[in-house]
């Protein structure tokens, strides 16, 4: 399995080398039109690089987290996730009681997945009670578990980069207006419980960006990709092929190509590696038809440190001397 680092480098080379462009409904590895009325000899297929969506272990941040009074385990702050998630090792640890079965929703797909009784979860200033988790392999969740916006509601996220720490407290909306030097606001607001940008727009076009900080990748619906082909007055873009990977397991064609600007109110960042896909999550949010993103730890971790307050629907990014990409 490729990590976003060599598939970011094999973008570059390809972008170098003038590599034929990919376009992700038309990507079929054995077929190559005939040029001549001589058939051709066979053309290697186009190569298909694997993507995991979950996120690096030198990128992942944990929060402690009890549950029913012991602990502490390692939970990773998941905002693009419905519910908050076990692993199977810790419910089987814990001698957890199951639950009902539960529809899971992952990027690649839906699955009926089990759940697992749990008296009292506590992370920080947040807690559940009386709830039943659904339970994903250790593989597919990268910790212990996962805080999904069932937890999150009304709370702030601190996501310190620099510190390698993440927080979990109370939202302080009366201080919405606040921020320190370095520091940019950006106004969200909450559609399917997530917090999104108002006012974000990539290459010119307006787009709905979505906060995942479960996500190892930023990813965009393919609505986007073509509104951004549609604006460029050259040809598609060089692109590598990709094979997504969910933390609900599944598995979607996609493209890795590189976007040229991406505003977020007083922000600019410019030059970001997207991987674009007609997710299963898209569609059940039903804006497969409008240009949608998913905004995941490669873009947060570009900050010194990110807060996701979503009491007072505000995101804090605050700057670091060596982000050189980034123009507030």
């Amino acid at each position: 399995m490729f990590t976003r680092r060599a598939l970011a480098s094999g973008l570059g080379a390809s972008l170098a080398l003038g590599a034929a462009p990919f376009s992700a409904h038309a990507f079929s590895p054995g077929q190559v039109p005939p040029t001549t009325p001589v058939a051709p000899p066979a053309a290697p297929p186009v190569p298909l690089y694997i993507i995991d969506a979950a996120i690096d272990d030198s990128e992942r941040m944990t929060v402690e987290t009890m549950i029913n009074g012991r602990g502490p385990y390692r939970f990773v702050v998941d905002s693009g996730a419905d519910r908050s998630v076990v692993s199977e090792t810790l419910a089987a640890g814990l001698a957890l009681p199951r639950g009902r079965d539960v529809m899971v929703h992952g990027i690649g797909g839906s699955a009926v997945t089990p759940t697992a009784h749990i008296d009292q979860l506590v992370s920080g200033e947040a807690r559940l009670a009386g709830v039943e988790l659904p339970i994903l392999p250790p593989e597919r969740v990268g910790g212990d578990g996962l805080l999904g916006i069932d937890i999150l509601q009304d709370r702030s996220v601190v996501m310190d980069f620099k510190r390698k720490r993440l927080e979990v407290r109370h939202s302080t909306p009366e201080y919405r207006f606040f921020r320190r030097a370095q520091e940019v606001q950006v106004v969200a607001d909450q559609k399917f419980g997530r917090l999104t940008i108002v006012n974000c727009r990539i290459n010119n076009i307006r787009t709905l960006a979505f906060i995942d900080s479960g996500a190892g990748s930023s990813i965009g619906n393919m609505a986007l990709s073509r509104a951004i082909q549609a604006k460029q007055r050259r040809g598609a873009d060089p692109a590598l092929a990709v094979r997504l990977q969910g933390v609900a397991g599944g598995e979607t064609i996609g493209e890795y190509r590189i976007i040229k600007s991406m505003n977020m109110g007083e922000l600019r960042m410019t030059n970001l590696a997207v991987v674009f896909a007609d997710l299963h999550i898209f569609d059940h949010w039903k804006i497969s038809d409008k240009p949608a993103i998913l905004l995941g730890v490669d873009v947060l971790k570009l900050f010194a440190r990110v807060e996701l307050d979503f009491g007072a629907e505000q995101l804090l990014f605050r700057l670091g001397a060596e982000r050189p990409t980034l123009q507030a």
